[in-house]
């Protein structure tokens, strides 16, 4: 589709590409160069600053703009109309993708076309600037579908401070990469991943286009449902597949690196690492979703008439993580009691099961305590109490010198007392009742 008849683009091109900011941007811009020429040498000479000026107009202040532009169509009523404009799910994704931040665009390609004229033309300058490019396109997107998520998840008023949180949060994911990108990292170190020899200018740029790939197509899931599509999480299991796979590549080379968990042999090590991810995306998921419970009572109802493809369209992406993690965790407990010693085994395959027991425990706090009419500070809540039970409640009992007692509150120090495992799941049980019972509380 040609994206200058994206009417969404259109829309967004008449209001931000003003004459007045058609005409500033390259002034100000070519001042700035003609500085950087002058001072020949500082802050790495003129390609660098214009690669920085890309990342700072671009990336950063790009991601802002793509924000708040959906941001003020959500706040100002003019969302639901787009929504019943005809357009499809993909022109709607590029359309706010390209357009709201179409005058950071615009100073970006004056950047890049000062970049490719003061640049070195080699391999590591245009590698450089494509991983710039797609970091952009990674950082408007999951802007855009984290106001998206946000809303949806609030269904009411402004959203704007959890737009720039996640904007702060994805700077803080992206800094390392970016600062390299800045200071011109030119491919001077190697890495193995997979066996396979990549420069870092090579591998930054492979982990950027993955990035823009997967951050894209996130944005176009959001934007199916927000146009009434019904899609079943299988995207969201995919991407988690793939991160799985893509973090095997340090565990499988030779010689193996120096990461955590290796002491235990590539599979276990790469098995522990998955399982990491599944529990972080299942938390993930668990407090940025919606806990919609007449859609699980839907769900219950199709699973138990057998429409099994029905149900998993309606599956949330929590539940669906957390299977997957489960999954993932028994795979570890397994390689765990088959490649390690006896009593190492055990203590690693306890470890895993704590961990599943303490997820167990508190999904079902955060969905009871969702098992109501008013759902608006039911995630605030529930974040506290999961603080009082990780944090405040063990330290009071080491207080009180209940040191055995507060240990059952941290999961890795099964490691050390398997037998801490039934307490444990104790407070599972105790935690599924509260949220039994909240559940049949509910109208039917």
């Amino acid at each position: 589709m040609n994206v200058l008849r994206n009417p969404e683009f259109q829309r967004n091109a008449w209001l931000e590409l003003t004459p007045q900011r058609l005409m500033a941007m390259p002034i100000i811009l070519g001042l700035v160069a003609l500085v950087g020429h002058k001072l020949d040498g500082w802050l790495g000479g003129l390609p660098m600053i214009s690669l920085s000026l890309f990342v700072i107009i671009t990336v950063m202040y790009g991601a802002k703009q793509a924000g708040e532009s959906l941001n003020q169509e959500l706040v100002q009523g003019t969302w639901d109309q787009q929504r019943l404009s005809g357009m499809s799910p993909w022109t709607m994704t590029l359309g706010k993708l390209i357009g709201g931040p179409v005058f950071a665009w615009y100073g970006g390609l004056i950047c890049l076309l000062i970049y490719a004229l003061t640049a070195t033309p080699d391999r590591a300058s245009l590698f450089a600037a494509l991983t710039a490019i797609f970091t952009a396109l990674t950082f408007h997107a999951l802007t855009l579908l984290s106001v998206l998520l946000s809303w949806r998840k609030l269904s009411r008023s402004v959203v704007t401070p959890r737009s720039r949180g996640a904007s702060i949060l994805l700077l803080v994911i992206f800094a390392p990469q970016l600062i390299r990108l800045i200071v011109g990292a030119r491919g001077a170190g190697m890495m193995s991943w997979y066996g396979w020899q990549f420069s870092d200018v090579e591998f930054a740029l492979l982990c950027a286009t993955l990035a823009a790939l997967w951050s894209v197509l996130g944005l176009y899931r959001a934007m199916r449902e927000e146009l009434a599509f019904r899609d079943p999480p299988t995207a969201w299991i995919a991407f988690l597949l793939f991160v799985f796979a893509f973090a095997g590549g340090w565990f499988y080379g030779h010689p193996l690196p120096a990461l955590p968990f290796t002491r235990f042999g590539p599979v276990t090590a790469h098995l522990a690492v998955c399982a990491i991810v599944a529990l972080g995306a299942s938390y993930l998921m668990l407090f940025s979703e919606r806990k919609d419970w007449v859609r699980l009572r839907r769900l219950l109802s199709l699973w138990k008439d057998g429409e099994r493809r029905r149900a998993w369209e309606l599956t949330p992406k929590w539940l669906a993580s957390s299977l997957l993690a489960t999954a993932v965790g028994l795979l570890f407990a397994v390689s765990a009691l088959a490649t390690q010693k006896t009593m190492e085994g055990i203590a690693l395959a306890s470890t895993a099961a704590a961990f599943f027991v303490f997820l167990v425990r508190d999904g079902a706090i955060v969905l009871g305590l969702n098992f109501a009419r008013d759902q608006r500070r039911a995630d605030a809540a529930a974040a506290i109490y999961l603080l009082v039970l990780y944090v405040l409640l063990p330290f009071v009992l080491i207080a009180l010198h209940l040191g055995l007692i507060a240990a059952t509150f941290w999961a890795p120090l099964v490691h050390e007392q398997p037998a801490w495992l039934i307490v444990m799941l104790a407070q599972a049980a105790a935690a599924l009742d509260f949220a039994r019972r909240r559940w049949h509380q509910l109208p039917a």
